[in-house]
């Protein structure tokens, strides 16, 4: 009897119901976070779950076929080991560099000095502004010089030099006599991103689905369409902001589009065929973890940080982590595939256009209006 004991243990480790609550409570926790920007990811609550998962993870790998499971196991598994290990070692810090000045200290974000193993100089700062709109800035930019080398960084396009991605991250918006450079190192990131290339595998043989394309995809094209209208009318073109103008921009925005018409048409499907539902929120899955996978990049050629904790990021996940959810259900109990996939849609609602109305609005990255 004892020695069966590890082996119960074990296989509720790898268990399904144990998936959907470690996935349940990650949710959970990322709405917290994405509705009242509660600073949860910092805990000590998050870093046991953390820590947790990556047990889980490691765990269930061995035992899965090579497939789309493995690869988004093994995928999540050296994101979240990037991620944490790579705390320690990645510090981004910040410089305010004024014309014809040189500097090699700069400062994180608790005054803290770092000393960089170069000097940065500023021969100049450029602000781009759209045709007839001296207020709203098109684009701007820093030329430098390091060590000597003639270096230009500006939005979405980062300068690169020992080992440093060098952002364009603000300026002096009153009288433009200085600019704000901002310094981060990563070692870990070739680990993330090896991560990511195998979470975009997993996506794309998720997206394979079994259901009959002829009349489905009809009907999700318009609902994309209908989707992405009503998103457009809302940009302002006119006075887009540096960080939008990105060739990430549309491949992002149009895989979630995707993505969130396929959960709407599951949505519809799971009232009289939950097997075609099921199928539907494997192919969202697949395209929502694309759509994120694009705004990481997008971000970390932005921003510096390919996670921010922003409330539109956190309800990107939620709605992910919520479609992963289903397509742990074993059973053929349809009640559980109907729940999770109108929470999805709930989600989804929240995460594209609920989030401005949320308490946390005020500190997201996202509400360019603003």
């Amino acid at each position: 009897m004892k020695s069966s004991i590890p082996n119960i243990v074990l296989l509720w480790l790898r268990s399904p119901e144990l998936s959907r609550l470690m996935l349940g409570l990650g949710a959970l926790l990322l709405a917290i976070e994405g509705t009242w920007s509660v600073p949860i990811h910092t805990s000590s609550v998050f870093g046991v779950y953390i820590v947790l998962l990556l047990i889980l993870l490691g765990l269930q790998l061995p035992r899965l076929r090579f497939g789309a499971a493995w690869l988004s196991h093994a995928g999540m598994l050296l994101v979240l080991a990037g991620s944490v290990l790579g705390v320690s070692d990645r510090i981004p810090c910040k410089m305010r560099l004024y014309a014809n000045d040189a500097c090699s200290i700069a400062y994180t974000e608790d005054m803290c000095t770092v000393q960089l193993p170069f000097t940065v100089a500023l021969d100049r700062f450029e602000t781009e502004y759209y045709v007839n709109d001296s207020v709203a800035p098109k684009q701007f930019r820093s030329y430098l010089r390091i060590d000597g080398k003639e270096m230009v960084t500006e939005v979405n396009s980062p300068a690169r030099y020992m080992g440093y991605s060098i952002y364009q991250d603000g300026y002096d918006i009153t009288n433009g006599q200085y600019s704000v450079l901002k310094f981060v190192r990563d070692p870990w990131l070739p680990i993330v991103y090896a991560g990511m290339i195998l979470l975009a595998m997993s996506a794309l043989l998720l997206m394979l689905g079994r259901w009959n394309w002829r009349i489905i995809l009809p009907i999700v094209t318009l609902i994309a369409v209908l989707f992405t209208l009503f998103s457009i009318a809302r940009i302002n073109f006119q006075t887009l902001a540096p960080v939008l103008r990105s060739w990430w921009f549309v491949p992002h925005l149009g895989m979630y589009m995707i993505a969130y018409s396929v959960v709407a048409v599951a949505s519809i499907a799971t009232f009289f065929n939950t097997t075609l539902a099921k199928q539907l929120m494997r192919s969202a899955s697949g395209l929502i973890v694309l759509g994120m996978l694009m705004g990481s990049v997008w971000a970390n050629q932005a921003w510096g940080d390919y996670w921010g904790w922003d409330p539109k990021e956190n309800w990107a996940a939620v709605t992910w982590l919520l479609t992963v959810m289903c397509l742990h259900v074993r059973d053929a109990r349809r009640w559980k595939i109907t729940v999770y996939v109108l929470l999805t849609f709930v989600a989804l609602q929240l995460t594209w256009y609920g989030v401005n109305y949320l308490p946390s609005a005020v500190n997201s990255l996202h509400i360019y209006n603003s």
